[in-house]
């Protein structure tokens, strides 16, 4: 009893008592002219409801906190910021300050936050980072000048802060093991090759491309097919079996085709199949002449050399004009299932090997060749010195020569030289020294806090995995080894240099694809019913056009605001159509001045729009919250568990907008906290369909969208114009989102509460100069996370 009487007591003294008293100290205090009192007003007139002592809401309290604790509590203060910056506090429904108000807190919170920061500066710590599949193909390439496909080699990273390259996630199990010294072996003999090579079979699937249309990159005047490039283990002859099929489950129907297979752009074998004696066999004969359709393109036997070879399969393009069928939906090859297909190819050998071809990869490897036995040692010497100092990304030493030597010699034993050096690439590529970035041991320091500036080669690793995911070149290397990479004008020199080279577009397509998740629309199956005009070129267009765009900006070095407002894209006629422009031909892409302001910046980009959608429709909730996490950096609160589905129209019933349903959603208070700020967002984009194509009338309804709505402050949003502008009115946090993001991406680790303060230095330094990539660059390299290391507390380095 006397329990509860107290604990009533106390709220009741925290609900009155303590914000009087608050008030009235702050007010004593904002008299004098103390703006720390003046906005600890804010926090007790409008926060403190829910965060105090007693309702502990959100796991914070500001009444047991003071302004003079904003150091000591600044994980605190900096959820404080990012709450506050998207406008998810306090929440919808509740009494809002001015937002004059609320952004002078902010800017003097963060002020404090950034004066103590600089103060007492933390480095952070990245421990032992493991290659990613995507480094690693690219690394193995730069050493060995031989492509792979690490997704068929090895297992799939893990993602953590929407990165597949952060260093704590990227770990290694006895089973992940045994696939790294698999792919070793793998890669080894794909860059060696094998003069002895044994019969095998290797099958290649077709793409997804149409196959009415022609596809860019394949030969003028055909239609259709696909592409591969097949690594030949040795000079030989080959035997090729082509999965040609026709529409109808015959020969290609009444119409007659011509199937074409080229080896590195040159033609190799044509055949006819279809046509009216065709149709007579399949007709008459049934599964003998199916039988007889499909011995016409097997048993291909070819001489081939080593090495790559691009291998085409396609048709020759037919004139529109000579389909009998009768009109149906648009397409190119006529009517019905009669275009042909191209479904894969086998390829079968090597058989009468005449031996090894100077194949790319060997001309990267083989840097001497013995001229007799005594010169076998010190030429594999030579050889594995420049594999090593590239694979380990440093200068190695006699012990580290130690074993890939041993392997030399098990591997020459009984067999050429040629095998002893493929037999020590598996070792270099089976090695810590290459699977891992293992930077230099920690030095003696008196504690946990203490940072040091790693070293120049430790340096030259995450400038060349941040820049272009892979190791060093030998001109950071060099710079490195004679300790002056870290000197400013080198360092900025070199991150010039880098963003110029063509390696710097993975910036485009790992970090930026990550950051905005154009991997999401791969996930979405579309339902075709719905929207019968999509197919897979559609998805790839998109893909495209993103790649292209993004490196007009990024790597252009323009200002990145212009992701949100630029005029401009790339497109090819597929995807121009799409988006309702008539006056773009061809399968090329190529840079298109955008009129319709509808289509400007991100989002008006169809990946973006597609990967924010369901297979049948909008998807206004999950585009709302894309715009908060993606543009803004503030992501909502995950959703509660339990909550129900969005109520979906019943056949029969009536139809109801996406707007209605949603606003029958949020009725409810506890949905309306997160659905009040996010439903606007998304539902400004309303006008966009599910394939992001613009839409004027719902699609169940068939009544004109209404994408009109309120941001939570009450500013109105019209339609995608409104808010992008809206967006674009607010750059600073856009920057911030961004440089935060890519500073994730090039520490490889999580950005802490601690790194924010440097965060805002980069953006207000990047500022007066335009919110150039390369500034924001430049400012992650040069600072004290990018340059420094930290260890925490009961953490050791490991040096490999």
């Amino acid at each position: 009893m006397n329990t509860k009487a107290n604990s009533l007591t106390t709220r009741v003294f925290h609900a009155l008592a303590l914000p009087l008293l608050a008030l009235t100290v702050s007010g004593v205090a904002a008299a004098a002219g103390d703006p720390a009192a003046q906005h600890w007003t804010l926090l007790n007139t409008y926060c403190e409801k829910c965060h105090n002592a007693v309702d502990w809401a959100g796991g914070v309290a500001f009444d047991t906190l003071q302004p003079g604790s904003i150091a000591k509590e600044a994980k605190t203060w900096e959820a404080t910021v990012r709450k506050l910056r998207g406008q998810m506090m306090p929440p919808p429904g509740e009494e809002r300050p001015d937002a004059a108000a609320v952004n002078d807190f902010v800017s003097w919170l963060e002020s404090r936050l950034d004066e103590a920061g600089a103060a007492s500066p933390q480095a952070g710590y990245v421990s032992l980072h493991r290659l990613n599949r995507a480094e690693y193909a690219r690394s193995v390439k730069e050493l060995l000048n031989v492509d792979v496909d690490p997704a068929s080699l090895l297992p799939q990273d893990t993602l953590s802060d929407g990165f597949d390259n952060i260093a704590n996630v990227l770990k290694v199990s006895p089973t992940f093991l045994d696939q790294y010294v698999s792919a070793a072996r793998t890669v080894a003999a794909l860059a060696v090759g094998n003069a002895q090579a044994p019969r095998a079979i290797a099958t290649y699937r077709g793409g997804r491309h149409s196959q009415a249309m022609h596809i860019d990159g394949m030969p003028l005047g055909t239609r259709g097919g696909f592409s591969v490039t097949h690594n030949f283990p040795a000079d030989g002859t080959y035997t090729f079996n082509l999965n040609v099929g026709g529409g109808g489950g015959y020969g290609g129907g009444g119409q007659e085709h011509r199937a074409i297979f080229l080896i590195d752009g040159k033609q190799v074998f044509e055949r006819t199949f279809g046509g009216p004696e065709d149709l007579k066999k399949s007709d008459q004969l049934q599964q003998e002449a199916t039988k007889e359709f499909q011995a016409r393109f097997r048993g291909i036997e070819l001489p081939v050399t080593a090495g790559p070879h691009q291998l085409t399969v396609t048709f020759q393009q037919r004139a529109m004009s000579e389909s009998d069928d009768w009109l149906s939906s648009f397409n190119p090859a006529g009517g019905g299932a009669s275009a042909p297909s191209a479904g894969g190819i086998e390829i079968n050998g090597p058989v009468n090997v005449t031996g090894m071809a100077d194949t790319p990869s060997r001309q990267r490897i083989f840097i001497c060749r013995p001229t007799g036995p005594d010169d076998e040692l010190p030429c594999a010497k030579k050889i594995l010195t420049a594999l090593t100092t590239a694979a380990y990304r440093r200068p190695v030493t006699d012990e580290d020569l130690e074993a890939p030597l041993r392997f030399f010699e098990v591997g020459r034993k009984g067999k050429d030289f040629d095998a002893g050096i493929q037999n020590s690439i598996v070792a270099i590529l089976a090695t810590p020294k290459f699977l891992y970035r293992a930077e230099q041991a920690a030095p003696q320091v008196a504690d946990a806090s203490q940072s040091w500036r790693i070293a120049d080669l430790d340096l030259a690793s995450r400038l060349s995995f941040f820049l272009w995911s892979q190791g060093p070149d030998q001109q950071l290397l060099d710079l490195a080894a004679a300790n002056r990479l870290h000197e400013p004008e080198q360092i900025k020199a070199q991150v010039v240099r880098m963003l110029a080279d063509p390696r710097a577009n993975t910036l485009v397509t790992n970090f930026a694809f990550q950051w905005l998740q154009v991997g999401s629309m791969d996930k979405i199956i579309v339902d075709e019913t719905i929207f019968p005009n999509f197919d897979e070129d559609l998805r790839s267009a998109f893909r495209k056009e993103m790649e292209l765009w993004l490196g007009s900006v990024l790597l252009q070095d323009r200002p990145v605001t212009d992701l949100l407002t630029s005029d401009w894209s790339y497109l090819n006629e597929r995807l121009a159509l799409h988006y309702g422009i008539r006056d773009v031909r061809g399968p090329q892409f190529r840079r298109v001045a955008l009129n319709d302001s509808h289509r400007f910046g991100l989002l008006g980009k169809g990946a973006m729009l597609l990967g924010t959608s369901y297979a049948n429709r909008t998807a206004p909730v999950l585009r709302g919250a894309y715009v908060l996490e993606v543009i803004s950096g503030t992501p909502p609160a995950a959703p509660p568990p339990a909550i129900p589905a969005l109520k979906e129209n019943v056949p029969g019933g009536k139809a109801e907008t996406v707007r209605e349903r949603m606003e029958a959603h949020r009725s409810v208070a506890s949905c309306n906290a997160c659905h009040g700020i996010m439903d606007p967002l998304g539902l400004a984009l309303e006008n966009f369909d599910a394939l992001g194509a613009w839409q004027s009338k719902d699609a169940d309804t068939g009544t004109p969208i209404d994408s009109d709505g309120s941001m939570v402050d009450g500013r109105p949003v019209r339609g995608p114009d409104g808010l992008r502008n809206i967006l674009a009115g607010n750059a600073n946090q856009f920057v911030q989102a961004l440089t935060v993001n890519l500073m994730t991406y090039a520490l490889g680790r999580s950005v802490e509460y601690f790194d924010m303060p440097q965060v805002r230095r980069i953006v207000r330094e990047a500022e007066p100069h335009g919110n150039r990539f390369e500034d924001l660059v430049l400012g992650i390299v040069n600072s004290p996370e990018f340059q420094t290391q930290q260890l925490p507390s009961g953490e050791e380095k490991v040096q490999l």
